[in-house]
Order: C-alpha cells, then structure tokens, then sequence
C-alpha cells in the first residue's frame, strides 16, 4: 500500500468508482473484500482504489 500520488494515477474510493461502474457501493465493497483486494492507497482512514482494481472487481460482479 502506498499514499496518495500527487497526480497521474486515477486513485478513487470505492463508492467513486461503485458510482462510474454503474454497480451498487456495496456490492462492489463486499467484492472487494471477498476477492482480498487491498487499497492501492490510503489516507487516514480512507481508502482508494486504481481503475484497475475496480476493474478487476466489477468483472467478478456480472
């Protein structure tokens, strides 16, 4: 895990990213945590993912 790029990578919450995939929050949180995916990021008690981690979990959704 690794803080917060000051830019280039496109770092979202999961509820950012539940929201621009069109799926539920919490169905994309809950596939996240069955599929032990760990933030790319963190700030304080925030946690951010890259597109390519939502990605990879809205593929297990569908």
């Amino acid at each position: 895990m690794r803080r917060l790029p000051m830019g280039g990578e496109d770092l979202k919450t999961a509820a950012a990213w539940a929201k621009d995939l069109g799926v539920p929050e919490k169905k994309l949180k809950d596939a996240l945590k069955t599929a032990g995916i760990e933030p790319d990021a963190k700030k304080g008690v925030c946690a951010y993912y890259s597109k390519v981690s939502a990605e990879r979990v809205k593929k297990t959704l569908k």
